[in-house]
């Protein structure tokens, strides 16, 4: 028996699409469904405000399922004769289901957004706006994997039916949807932020646009993802149609995409410390700088990711397409992605460190400067990743 390994790929694609981005919609659905039933037990008049709640973290899910449908339909899986798939675009199927699929888990940010939106509406009825606009600002790490996917389709050629994608290019393609997905996990610190923001809006009303920009802080780390994404796609000839056959980049684009895309899930901890601003600058309006200075010291750690994968793209050869990289040096990208990736997710701690010097200097303003040491140590970690 002939083992049609495109195919397979793609299938694999599509399944990674719409089954990562239902359990992101789930939980994110859970989340908002469980503070709805447990308000209009109280309030029952509220219904049908806290079903609009609810319904905002399901657009992932059906982001995954477009993205699944489009992969199953371009490979003949649907409607076609299932014909040979070849590999490439089999990879690149896996990269545009990584990228839609992972980035769809931002609907568990979403999701608490929304439940923080149905209790705010549930006290105070002119939160409505406000609130939703609070539940929404998570959805845009979906949308860059939805935007990521699409292209990786259209420039693979699996859109088109004109392949010109190459083992590399598709090694790429999995290189951006691990970059665009993976940070668009930020999306849980975002909604973390944004749920702060919903309450404190609904309370002190003159606090919306202070709430916001704690509430968008987290959002850069997606932004990285995004860049670097678009720049593999750019730097590989994905978008100018001339697609480097070089394996070596095409491994280099995955560590690329480890280093920038792992790193991104610092905004967790981003989230935590700007959901603790949030709150403390509605009660003492003159802390906000030094809340946002703690706010965004955890975002070192997404600036180490990125500017390794940006080292990672020089010294590859991948922007000047003077490839001097060996497969050696391709798979010592990917290790390289790991190390700055994954110890760039101690910007947890480091948030729940800033969180607690918030909150002592918002008791205390001279407690600002030993507030800021404490929240730096955790940083030592991430340096070391780096360093690796």
């Amino acid at each position: 028996m002939i083992i049609d390994a495109g195919l397979i790929l793609a299938v694999i694609g599509a399944g990674l699409a719409v089954g990562l981005s239902a359990i992101g919609s789930g939980i994110g659905v859970g989340i908002a469904g469980a503070t709805g039933a447990g308000v209009i037990a109280i309030r029952p008049e509220k219904f049908g405000r806290a079903l609009v709640f609810q319904a905002v973290p399901q657009t992932q899910g059906m982001y995954g399922l477009l993205i699944a449908v489009l992969i199953l339909l371009s490979t003949g899986v649907i409607g076609g004769d299932g014909g040979s798939v070849p590999l490439p675009l089999g990879l690149a199927a896996v990269g545009a289901g990584l990228a839609t699929g992972i980035a769809g888990l931002s609907a568990i940010g979403q999701g608490i957004a929304a439940s923080a939106g149905i209790a705010a509406t549930a006290e105070h009825d002119t939160a409505m706006g406000r609130s939703l606009i609070f539940a929404v600002i998570p959805e845009t790490q979906a949308i860059y994997g939805l935007l990521v996917a699409i292209l990786i389709m259209a420039f693979s050629g699996l859109l088109t039916g004109d392949p010109t994608a190459t083992e590399a290019t598709g090694l790429a393609a999995i290189g951006c949807g691990l970059a665009v997905g993976i940070a668009g996990i930020s999306a849980i610190g975002q909604g973390i932020a944004a749920a702060a923001g919903s309450a404190g809006s609904a309370e002190h009303e003159g606090s919306f646009g202070k709430n916001l920009i704690f509430s968008v802080i987290p959002e850069t780390q997606a932004i990285y993802g995004l860049l670097v994404a678009i720049l593999i796609m750019a730097f590989t000839g994905m978008i100018a149609g001339d697609p480097t056959a070089d394996l070596a980049i095409g491994f280099a684009a995955v560590g690329c995409g480890f280093a920038v895309g792992l790193a991104g899930i610092s905004a967790i901890g981003q989230g935590i410390a700007a959901a603790s601003g949030t709150a403390t600058t509605a009660e003492h309006e003159g802390s906000f700088g030094k809340n946002l200075v703690f706010s965004v010291i955890p975002e070192t750690q997404a600036i180490y990711g990125l500017l390794v994968a940006i080292l990672i793209m020089v010294f590859t050869g991948m922007i000047t397409r003077d490839v001097t990289a060996t497969l050696a040096a391709g798979f010592a990208a990917i290790a390289c992605g790991f190390a700055v990736g994954f110890a760039a997710i101690s910007a947890i701690g480091q948030g729940i460190a800033a969180s607690a010097g918030i909150a002592a200097t918002a008791e205390k303003e001279e407690m600002f400067g030993k507030g800021l040491v404490f929240t730096v140590i955790p940083e030592t970690q991430a340096i070391y990743g780096l360093l690796v």
